[in-house]
Order: structure tokens, then C-alpha cells, then sequence
């Protein structure tokens, strides 16, 4: 999950294409900052330029004179770029005209000169020509870029200013959102435009000196071009959502990953929250004790199949803090939907789960936050809540009123909107990667949209756009123990038998210093285990038409704990499995694939309190399409 989102969000709308600093996220997960990315387009083709012209001795003096007037425009333009995000900071408007003018006439020149005979002529040469050709595509792309795209990403900058937009209260002005509709199909085009010239580009015969910064370049290009498509189809969308066009009410389910749960823990707290013409309000807060109160714990509302239900526990679709044991996030969507229409008779517009490491994300952008004189900051937020707090609040009733103090004053801050908007994408895009976001609407348009940024959370039902295969964890010892857990997840494939085998390493480092009850098991003690041991159903699901054909523990380690059944066409089975404190051990699955096309692997499991490194074997390269 998250592939989507990085690649259709990750990078910046236009107005972070001409001034803001952008942020790309290695494979590791590690953040890696570039430059701004108009000048670090031109930056890259300057090391094109450079390298061509060391390929243009053997054409001739002019060819070779030509590039460097090539360079130097276009490290003139570059330097004039650079004194953007000033001049906008200034709302210098006249200087932002004049560099505009500047940049623009110095890339029409560029391109030019690339788009002479000498230039056609000299593109013509085996191998060379090669190198000729990409300095050509790659200087009309950014030339198509600087004439279509700054201009309208140039009047974005200016009105999509995160100080101007913020709105007293909480919130954003959703005015310059709509004047940007105008806009967004124009630079939208121009990127279009711009792939079309660098797609021809012929890769395999490119010297070093071109194929770095060429590579760079085509890669700015082909992962914006979808992103502003995205943007512009979905950005009516998007206002809709905001409250453009009538008030929305979502529900927003926190999971507690020290009491795990399958898409992350138990949901026991959630927010209410109502969006109007971008404006955030807090209209309730809720718990699990919500529904005792009102007499709806303890009963079924949601019409789930039986071949479903025989993978969980019975209390999975009758109490609120198991409804996420499913890794089908619309199945979680649908519980909450149906217990709060009998419950008040609420229906949301939408539902939207994170859990306190996407807190901690959010907040390592929005800044610290006060509460009841304590300090909740990207640092601490994780151990706070979910650690912490157990420790020095251990009466109930002290430690919900602390969570719901916290929920108001991070709500407040949040959607005071005084933070980078591309900063704070970056966030939510780390933390889809991490599969610890999950959005679900009612309505048709806004769903489609989360499911083409993959985060719908949904089992998927065929093997076309992805070929899903997990290991999900739900605690049994009813406790908050799962916060010392550490997970990491493998996959190694055998092409020739067609199966997978996935295996997950689980550590148990809980320290001896605990005492809260709530952290410690509450149920342990039924199977005569210390409390500090972690009792864990775990789930094992194969895609759509594959099969289970062998898991460890091959059994579950106590009696009357071993099921089966499928969601979604996804069959699965569930084991127990005992982590003793201090113990590291491991549990596997192998599933056999079905026969046909794949699509690319998505290997899903639970997110816990820390980062799970997931490692994909290239034994499974032959197996997969590769991932777009």
C-alpha cells in the first residue's frame, strides 16, 4: 500500500514546482531532500548540456559553441529561478514578472538553438546522436515547462500562500482553490506535453556524463506529470470534501498499536469531526464506553458473511475495539457506519484512521503542541501515548480524560493550517507507506479517489492492479503489551512451483519496570502465562485464487484457536502465537500463487508502534509485474 501515493502525491502541486522545497522518500524510507524544483530541473540539464558538449568535439567547433551558449542560458535562467521563492516572499509582483520574462526568453533560446539543423543533423550520428537527441528532448522539454507551466504555476504561488489561506478557528479558504482550476489544467498539459518529448529518449545509449542528469530530469517529469492529472481530475473532488459544496461530517477512528490490531489497534478513540467550506470543527469525542453506555456494545448491526466471520473471534462485529481485527479496511468502515446509525442515528460522510505514529508525523511539520502542561511533540508523542500514560495515569477514568484532552488540543492545532502544505503531504505520504492510513467516503467520486491513491485499505478481490499477500496480528492478552513490539517482514519466492513464502520476526523487549494493569495481559493468567508474554492471533491471507499451503506454527500454540475462511475471495487462516518477554521468534506463511497474470506484489501487514522494514527477495521479480 502507499505505491499509489507515491506516485500520484508525493511530489508538489505547481506551486511547488516553481518556488517550494521539495522531498522525495528513498526506498529505505529515509527522507532525502532536493533542491527546488524548477532550478534543480535546470541544474539537471546543465550536466546534460556540460556532457554534450564534451561529445561535440567530434562535430564540429559550431556544435560545440552552440552548447555552451546552451549552458549558458540555461545557468542564467537557473540563477534567476533561485531568486523566486524571495521575490514571492517580498510579493515583489513586478519582480516576479520581470524574472518570469527573463527565464522565459532565455529557455525559448535553448530550445532554439537544440531545434536547429545542426542540432537535427548531429542527432543523426550512431551513438552520439544518441546523446545529441536527449540534450535536444530534455532542453524542449524544460523549455515547454518554463513557457506553458510558469507563467499559470507562477499566479498559484502567489495565491496558494499558506498565510493567506489559513482561516481563523481552523481551517483553509477554499477561494484560491477554486481560481487554481483554471490554472491547474494548463501546467497539467504542459507536463504532458514535456513527457512526450523525454519518453523518446533513448536510454541504453546514453554516456555517463548524460544519462545522470537525463535520468534525473525524465524522473521529475514522469512522476509530476501523473500527479498533476490527478490533481486536476480529482480537484472538484477534493473541494467537495473540504465542505466547498455543503458541510462534511467524518469520523476519525484512532488505533492504538499497543493493543494490536490488524490495520494497526484497538479504535476505543475516536473524534467527530465536521468540514465546512474548509473549515474544521471538533463536534464529539467517542470511546468504546460510548456504545455500553447507549446500549449497543455487545450486538451485530452489520450483515457480514459467515465465511468471514469464522476468521475472527465472535467479538469481532459485535464490540467497537475489535471492528479493525479485519485487514479489510471497508468491513471496519462498515461496522462503525452501522453501531453509530443504531447508536444516534449518525451516518458519516466519511471514515479516516491513523493511529498516534501518523500523529507524530503530522507533528513533526505542525510543531509541538501544550497540553495539561505537558509537551506532545514528534519526538515523544509515540511513548506518550501509548506507554507512558498507562504508567502515570493507571485509573481509567484519568487516562481517558488525558487522551481526550490530548485529542482536542492536537485537533486544534492541526487544523490551524500553520504549516507547509507540501511538508505535511510529505507526512501523509510517509505514513500511507507505512500502511497506517486508511480513508473511506460515501461519496462515489471521493472513494475513487482514495483508491487510486491506495489507501481504501480494501482486500483486493482479483489480482489486476496489485497481488496482495499478508500477515496481520490482533492481541489476545487484552492488554497494552504490543508497544514493545518489534516486527520486521521477508518475502522469498520459488518461480518454477509459483509460491511465496512470507515470514515475519517478531521481538517482545518489554521491560521489567511495567506495572500498569492496562498494559499488562489481562487474560494471560487463564493459560497459566506471565503477563508479560504477548498472546497473538495471527492472519494469514493469500491473494485472490491462491492458497495456504503451509504456515509455523502449523498449529496455534493453545487449543481451539485455529480458523478459517476468506474475505473479499482472499482465503485465510488464523493461528495463535505466544511472544515470551524478551524473545525473538519468527512465523511464516507459503501460499500458492495462482496460475496467470500477477500483478505487482503488495506484501501488507500490521503497523506497529515502530517502523517495520520489509524486505522483497528478487526471486519474486520473475513472478510479478512490475510495479508502476
Amino acid at each position: 500500500m502507499g505505491d499509489n501515493l507515491r506516485r500520484d502525491a508525493r511530489n508538489r502541486a505547481p506551486r511547488d514546482e516553481t518556488a517550494d522545497t521539495a522531498s522525495s522518500r528513498s526506498g529505505d524510507g529515509r527522507a532525502v531532500r532536493r533542491g527546488r524544483v524548477w532550478p534543480w530541473v535546470l541544474g539537471g540539464v546543465l550536466g546534460v548540456v556540460g556532457g554534450a558538449a564534451a561529445v561535440a568535439g567530434i562535430l564540429g567547433a559550431t556544435l560545440a559553441a552552440q552548447a555552451v551558449e546552451v549552458r549558458d542560458d540555461l545557468l542564467a535562467a537557473r540563477a534567476t529561478l533561485g531568486d523566486l521563492p524571495g521575490l514571492v516572499e517580498a510579493k515583489d509582483e513586478a519582480g516576479l514578472q520581470a524574472a518570469a520574462n527573463d527565464v522565459s526568453a532565455r529557455a525559448a533560446r535553448a530550445a532554439a538553438t537544440v531545434q536547429s539543423p545542426l542540432w537535427e543533423r548531429a542527432a543523426e550520428v550512431p551513438v552520439v546522436g544518441a546523446n545529441i537527441d536527449a540534450v535536444s528532448r530534455v532542453t524542449r522539454a524544460v523549455d515547454i515547462l518554463v513557457r506553458d507551466a510558469l507563467p499559470p504555476g507562477m499566479q498559484l504561488i502567489t495565491d496558494l500562500d499558506i498565510k493567506k489561506l489559513a482561516l481563523e478557528g481552523g481551517g483553509f479558504d477554499l477561494a484560491p482553490f477554486r481560481q487554481a482550476q483554471a490554472s491547474i489544467p494548463v501546467v497539467s498539459q504542459a507536463f504532458t506535453a514535456a513527457k512526450a518529448e523525454t519518453d523518446g529518449i533513448q536510454s541504453d545509449q546514453l554516456m555517463e556524463a548524460v544519462a545522470g542528469p537525463v535520468s534525473e530530469i525524465r524522473d521529475v517529469i514522469d512522476r509530476t506529470a501523473p500527479t498533476l492529472d490527478v490533481v486536476n481530475r480529482y480537484l472538484p473532488t477534493l473541494l467537495g470534501m473540504a465542505g466547498g459544496e455543503g458541510s462534511k461530517t467524518y469520523l476519525i477512528v484512532f488505533q492504538n498499536n499497543a493493543e494490536i490490531r490488524a490495520t494497526g489497534g484497538n479504535p476505543a478513540a475516536s473524534i467527530i469531526m465536521r468540514v465546512d467550506q474548509g473549515k474544521f470543527e471538533l463536534l464529539d469525542q467517542a470511546s468504546s464506553a460510548t456504545f455500553y453506555e447507549e446500549g449497543t456494545a455487545g450486538e451485530q448491526f452489520s450483515d457480514i458473511p459467515a465465511e468471514t466471520l469464522a476468521l475472527y473471534p465472535s467479538t469481532f462485529a459485535r464490540y467497537s475495539q475489535d471492528y479493525t481485527m479485519t485487514p479489510n479496511f471497508p468491513t471496519t468502515v462498515q461496522l462503525f457506519q452501522d453501531v453509530w446509525q443504531r447508536t444516534n442515528g449518525e451516518r458519516f460522510d466519511g471514515v479516516i484512521s491513523i493511529d498516534p505514529v501518523v500523529l507524530s508525523h503530522m507533528l513533526a511539520v505542525a510543531g509541538p503542541v501544550d497540553v495539561a502542561g505537558e509537551q506532545i511533540s514528534s519526538e515523544n508523542a509515540v511513548q506518550l501515548l501509548l506507554s507512558d500514560s498507562y504508567e502515570r495515569f493507571p485509573s481509567g477514568t484519568d487516562s481517558d480524560r488525558f487522551f481526550s484532552e490530548v485529542s482536542r488540543a492536537v485537533f486544534a492545532h492541526l487544523t490551524a493550517g500553520k504549516w507547509d502544505p507540501a511538508e505535511m503531504l510529505d507526512a501523509l505520504t510517509q505514513s500511507a507507506d507505512e500502511q497506517r492510513l486508511f480513508l473511506s467516503f460515501t461519496d462515489e467520486a471521493a472513494q475513487g479517489l482514495a483508491t487510486e491513491l491506495g489507501l481504501d485499505g480494501e482486500l483486493r478481490a482479483d489480482n489486476t492492479t496489485a497481488t496482495q499477500v499478508g500477515t496481520y496480528l490482533n492481541d489476545y492478552s487484552v492488554g497494552k503489551l504490543e508497544y514493545h513490539l518489534a516486527q520486521s517482514v521477508a518475502a522469498t519466492c520459488d518461480a518454477a512451483a509459483r509460491t511465496i513464502t512470507t515470514t515475519t520476526t517478531l521481538t517482545n523487549s518489554i521491560p521489567d519496570d511495567i506495572r500498569s494493569n492496562y498494559t499488562l495481559g489481562a487474560r494471560n493468567g487463564n493459560f497459566g502465562l506471565p503477563r508479560t508474554s504477548m498472546m497473538l492471533d495471527v492472519l494469514f491471507f493469500a491473494p485472490p485464487g491462491g492458497q495456504i499451503i503451509a504456515t509455523d506454527p502449523a498449529q496455534s500454540e493453545e487449543g481451539g484457536f485455529d480458523r478459517s475462511g476468506s474475505q473479499n475471495g482472499n482465503t485465510a487462516v488464523s493461528r495463535l502465537a505466544v511472544v515470551a518477554q524478551g524473545e525473538t521468534r519468527t512465523l511464516s506463511s507459503t501460499v500458492q500463487l495462482p496460475e496467470g497474470p500477477l500483478g505487482p506484489l503488495q506484501l501488507r501487514h500490521t503497523p506497529t508502534a515502530s517502523d517495520t522494514p520489509v524486505t522483497i527477495d528478487p526471486s519474486c521479480d520473475a513472478l510479478f509485474a512490475a510495479a508502476g
